[in-house]
């Protein structure tokens, strides 16, 4: 009789004291991450006076993403991920000390924040690969959803505090006080994680290319990891709860302080949602919630349809938000899925899918509510989400139903 797996908790994953290094270094450097992101905004349009200048540089901190997805994330399996996330870490922070040299030329911080944002992926790559040896099972599960709830939790301090910090310690000194926090990243990794040899096969560690390949023919010929890649897809229209904030209280009457609560609530449903999903939903519940939580996050989308009001408005994002909980073990059964060797490279084009995913929805957003009221695209793309989640779990039933004929035969 095969056991039921138990729910792992916060103090139980943290026991482990690999992890404890791996969870504090990146709560580090992501805080500090979005604050100099923000700043650097600020800093552009304040030397400039150029909105459209500014978004270029919002812009170019997602843009590396995509090309550096691709070409990059393999380097998590070719060398030791330790030395990976450390020279990852360490690059980071000599960038953005260029970065804060008073007088940098506006191409010269374009460049620096390029090459500063390409060092994401192999970082990210490594850091997911080794968080999936150094914790496994529910283990895993667990610790996934505790840097996704850093990771939104950083965006919105980082973001929230930028002005204040700015005004306290200039650009500069926010740029620097970044670097320090992937310095002290790169020094609890080098201390608290124990050497693990490069796990790429020699067929793995072929040409770039020929690897890259390789990596996606993978994918393709894996029934469940095909439909499991598709899944960003749904988490796509969360950023429209960001992108038409400000249309959307323009249009209900209200001040830009209302949409500011408006950009907060959806970021603040995911967090509050990943922390019920983590401490209350046992593991033999997951699949029954998968469906109705995929279906949650597009419903308060197409409530409003009823034209609420900003504080409603806010609710319904903050419900939409927490339905997004959904991912948490769709994305650790991809990444445990994944053979060690390659598993750094199909976690890094798993990211890039993503970040592109949503980047093509900002602008499709933007886009559409040129043309549209903001409360016409927030329902028509709460109805495209519901027929999407339609097609997606019956993709997904029919993957594990194959599965389950595969493992009988």
């Amino acid at each position: 009789m095969t056991s039921t797996p138990q729910r792992v908790g916060y103090h139980q994953a943290l026991a482990n004291p690999e992890f404890r290094a791996l969870f504090l270094s990146r709560s580090l450097s992501t805080a500090g991450d979005y604050l100099a992101r923000a700043a650097l905004m600020i800093a552009v349009y304040e030397r400039t006076q150029s909105a459209g200048l500014m978004a270029v540089t919002f812009g170019l901190t997602t843009i590396p993403d995509l090309l550096g997805g691709p070409l990059l994330a393999g380097l998590a399996d070719r060398y030791p991920r330790r030395t990976v996330m450390i020279c990852s870490d360490v690059g980071r922070a000599m960038l953005l000390l260029g970065m804060a040299i008073p007088g940098m030329p506006l191409a010269g911080l374009w460049l620096l924040l390029i090459a500063t944002r390409l060092l994401d992926t192999p970082f990210n790559g490594a850091h997911t690969a080794t968080l999936s040896v150094v914790l496994t099972g529910e283990s895993f599960v667990t610790a996934t959803s505790m840097n996704l709830q850093v990771a939104h939790l950083g965006y919105a301090l980082g973001y929230g505090f930028s002005g204040v910090m700015v005004g306290w310690i200039g650009i500069s000194g926010v740029l620097v006080l970044n670097a320090v926090t992937f310095l002290w990243s790169a020094a609890l990794i080098r201390f608290g994680l124990r050497h693990r040899p490069a796990t790429a096969s020699e067929t793995d560690a072929g040409p770039w290319f020929a690897s890259l390949r390789s990596a996606i023919g993978f994918v393709a010929r894996h029934r469940r990891l095909r439909v499991l890649v598709l899944f960003p897809l749904l988490i796509a229209i969360a950023p429209i709860c960001v992108t038409l904030a400000v249309p959307y209280a323009a249009q209900s009457g209200a001040d830009v302080a209302a949409a500011g609560v408006l950009m907060a609530a959806n970021c603040t449903g995911i967090v509050v949602g990943l922390w019920a999903y983590s401490t209350w939903v046992r593991p033999a519940s997951r699949s029954r919630l998968t469906a109705p939580l995929m279906v949650m996050t597009c419903l308060p989308l197409v409530a409003f349809v009823l034209q609420p009001g900003v504080w409603a408005g806010a609710a319904l994002f903050a419900v939409s938000g927490a339905a997004l909980c959904f991912w948490i073990p769709l994305g650790a059964e991809y990444t445990q899925s994944a053979p060690d060797s390659r598993r750094g490279q199909l976690a890094g084009l798993l990211f890039t899918f993503m970040r592109l995913t949503q980047g093509i929805a900002v602008v499709l957003f933007g886009v559409l509510a040129e043309s549209f009221a903001p409360s016409s695209v927030i329902i028509g793309t709460g109805l495209a989400g519901l027929a999407l989640c339609a097609l997606l779990l019956a993709a997904w039933r029919a993957a594990t139903s194959s599965n389950r004929i595969e493992q009988q035969a």
